[in-house]
């Protein structure tokens, strides 16, 4: 009896196992198809609030908050946005090169990708691994040679 009880229990337990229903992918690929774009997304707001602090806007949180709440309006922020009244400083740059760096890379995880949601985060990191060194040469690259032609006239 107590031996038949226990198969039963077993059965039941192998049962209540097998209808739970397993994930697709595992955690880490979740967490990083939403880091990715958040990430992505905080660079923004962090360049704008930057580039309009640099530019000597009256109200640079006001900018990177409409950008937040609304991300198209940062068609309207560069196109209606002063002068420079500053140089580029480095953080800007670093900014600037990660934020190109990771939404190139996002189109490029995208493209390249298979048509499976979970492989996309795997091929936006290894577009990164691209992206970023080359981001990083047009970025601080392109500034050395503007600062030595500003120097020479």
């Amino acid at each position: 009896m107590l031996s038949g009880l226990a198969t039963v229990s077993v059965s039941v337990t192998a049962a209540a196992v097998a209808s739970v229903p397993l994930p697709l992918q595992s955690t880490g690929s979740l967490a990083a198809a939403a880091a990715i774009p958040a990430l992505t997304w905080a660079t923004l707001v962090v360049w704008v609030y930057q580039d309009a602090r640099a530019r000597g806007s009256d109200h640079p949180a006001g900018s990177a908050v409409a950008v937040a709440v609304f991300p198209p309006l940062l068609v309207a922020y560069v196109y209606y946005r002063s002068d420079r009244s500053q140089p580029q400083s480095d953080r800007e740059r670093l900014t600037l090169t990660a934020l190109l760096a990771l939404l190139s890379a996002m189109l490029a995880g995208s493209v390249f990708a298979p048509p499976d949601v979970f492989a996309q985060p795997r091929n936006t990191f290894g577009a990164l691994l691209v992206t970023f060194p080359l981001f990083y040469l047009l970025v601080y690259r392109g500034d050395e040679s503007n600062d030595r032609e500003e120097s020479a006239s």
